[in-house]
């Protein structure tokens, strides 16, 4: 029976619904190992190591002293980008300051360096490897490689030039007749740091979830589930240049189809190669992450004028773009439905997209439906290898 270890924030909901998975299979709950324990160096994965070993791991979300050991361990890892810097023993002395987004490039420079070192500590099976969570927690590098695949994304701005400031995003705009993007920082996640920027002539504006505030001079940066409108060239200014610094991943703003009234989305779970289960969300604003506010709906509620071949034609995308981490057993997809019901695009891949709470798969949860697929795979592979050792033994 396959045992299971668990890396995460213990004080996370991922980590109760996991647990509860395994209950309902009747299979042993997960040992759980704090984020917080690795990064001081208090355990280290090397000492599990047992026949049907199995870890996961999940976001290390929701825990200051854990972003700060990952900006520290950031601090010294070398990157010829212009994002802000903060030394190791600094970064150990940041004090909570709720929703500011702070370090975020080196915070995943510590993050990337600590997933590749868990890589090497491994004795067992993964259900996503630690290098492909690294890279698609990077949107630039992930995008890319869709784009060398050939799955359908929308347009990059960046695909053969780095876009370095605000001004350098107008001159590109301009040169390559886009009015409308999405400025998205690269290691952002639940849509922090995002900006849908549109320019036509002197006039612009940004939709966004990043709150500046401005205090005796000062300039910070948050994450906000309030939606914000900018108009004002040098406050957009400071948002854009903050968040290419920290790199972004810069695209056009492409129009979705609309769902009563307003545009949607869908977010896509594909687990061992198949894709499973389906949320739309029904945006409020450019953004249509559900914790924003944004309306729910179930796969039942597409257009009426939605071809069933064309779905399938778009999950069978969804599933193409996963096969793009064969290491990996489960990601969530966002997936763009043109305003045409035909054309699509592949917007992100996230390593820990999986959390869809309410929303089912054959009467089952997300964390239900991979534990079954996985046990299912392990029995067929373990008949495979028992009907081959039988038939060498007759021959």
């Amino acid at each position: 029976m396959p045992k299971f270890v668990l890396i995460a924030n213990p004080e996370t909901r991922r980590v109760v619904l996991f647990q509860q998975a395994l209950a309902r299979l009747s299979l042993p709950a997960a040992e759980v190992v704090p984020y917080e324990k690795l990064l001081a160096g208090q355990c280290f994965l090397h000492a599990w190591d047992a026949p049907d070993l199995w870890f996961r791991f999940d976001a290390p979300e929701r825990n200051f002293a854990v972003d700060r050991a990952l900006i520290a361990a950031g601090a010294t890892v070398n990157d010829p980008g212009l994002h802000q810097r903060i030394g190791a023993i600094e970064a150990y002395q940041l004090q909570p300051d709720k929703g500011r987004i702070l370090y975020p490039r080196q915070w995943y420079l510590g993050w990337r360096q600590q997933l590749q070192s868990w890589a090497k500590q491994i004795n067992g099976s993964v259900f996503n490897h630690p290098e492909d969570i690294a890279t698609m927690f990077d949107k630039v590098q992930c995008q890319r490689i869709l784009a060398n695949r050939r799955i359908p994304i929308p347009r990059s701005l960046t695909q053969h030039t780095s876009i370095l400031s605000y001004e350098h995003l107008c001159e590109e705009m301009a040169a390559q007749d886009c009015q409308r993007v999405f400025v998205k920082l690269a290691h952002g996640s639940s849509a922090s740091g995002v900006v849908a920027y549109e320019r036509r002539g002197t006039a612009e504006r940004a939709i966004t979830t990043v709150e500046r505030v401005e205090e005796q001079g000062d300039v910070r940066f948050y994450n906000s589930r309030k939606i914000r409108q900018y108009s004002n060239p040098n406050e957009i200014a400071d948002i854009i240049n903050f968040l290419l610094n920290e790199s972004a991943q810069v695209e056009a703003w492409m129009p979705k189809a609309r769902l009563e009234g307003r545009e949607f989305d869908a977010r896509v779970v594909v687990m061992g190669g198949k894709a499973r289960h389906v949320v739309l969300r029904v945006g409020n604003s450019p953004m249509t992450n559900l914790h924003l506010g944004n309306d729910r709906r179930e796969l039942s509620a597409l257009p009426k004028a939605f071809a069933t071949d064309r779905w399938l034609e778009m999950l069978h995308t969804c599933e193409q773009a996963a096969a793009c981490f064969p290491r990996s057993f489960y990601c969530g997809i966002d997936l763009l439905i043109a305003p045409n019901l035909r054309d699509h695009y592949i917007l992100e891949l996230n390593a820990f997209g999986d959390l869809l709470q309410g929303i089912t798969w054959q009467g089952w949860d997300t964390y239900t439906t991979e534990l079954a697929m996985l046990l299912k795979k392990e029995l067929s592979f373990a008949f495979c290898v028992l009907s081959w050792c039988q038939l060498d033994c007759k021959c």
